[in-house]
């Protein structure tokens, strides 16, 4: 059994409360990518295990608890959060800090979202900026929407071969399939700007 079976095996005997701390933990406690546990949710809905409707509210509740709380130790000066920042994002923001700078704390939030490696850098940025709780949940929130069921809904859509989109010997083409998919929905999503977005409050410049 390769370790992607394993990983289906263990979320299809959990409750959906289960479910909802493996989502909470993956990525920081638990060694395991966001798309992979989401994708492996996708295909145990095609194949009936869980509800696919009720898995996607428990996942992006789970995700934006998760980011709240980076966000509010980040903002109150958490030794943690430093910690963290320094030890896995630092040297690879260093010499994109002026780029980071000007780039809309709203943007950060939301794009860092969809970027693997790099979605602890909007709640720690908003929190260490003083940007505004509410906003924040607000952008976040719009993120995850997207994010959350796009993921599942791939690996539920695809779920007779989600096995070999997250098999670990292709991780590497899938991620670039994944960025990929992000660059994709980024250029909808700033071409739907005016007519869409604004139309529902949502800005982000």
């Amino acid at each position: 059994m390769t370790g992607t079976e394993e990983v289906i095996n263990q979320l299809g005997a959990l409750s959906y409360g289960g479910i909802w701390v493996v989502s909470f933990l993956s990525n920081i406690v638990i060694p395991i990518p966001e798309e992979i546990v989401l994708l492996a949710l996708g295909y145990l809905s095609g194949t009936g295990v869980v509800n696919g409707y009720i898995i996607i509210p428990i996942v992006i509740s789970a995700l934006l608890v998760n980011d709240l709380i980076l966000y509010l130790l980040s903002k109150h000066g958490s030794k943690l959060t430093n910690f963290l920042y320094t030890k896995f994002f630092a040297k690879r923001l260093e010499k994109k800090g002026n780029f980071i700078n000007n780039i809309s704390t709203r943007k950060i939030i939301f794009f860092s979202r969809f970027l693997m490696q790099l979605r602890f850098l909007g709640p720690f940025l908003a929190g260490s900026r003083g940007f505004p709780k509410k906003d924040f949940l607000r952008y976040n929130l719009f993120a995850l929407l997207i994010y959350v069921p796009l993921y599942i809904g791939l690996g539920w859509y695809f779920h007779s071969r989600v096995l070999l989109i997250i098999k670990d010997v292709g991780i590497a083409k899938n991620i670039f399939l994944m960025v990929l998919a992000s660059v994709i929905i980024f250029a909808i999503i700033k071409a739907s700007y005016r007519s869409v977005f604004r139309k529902i409050g949502i800005d982000l410049n």
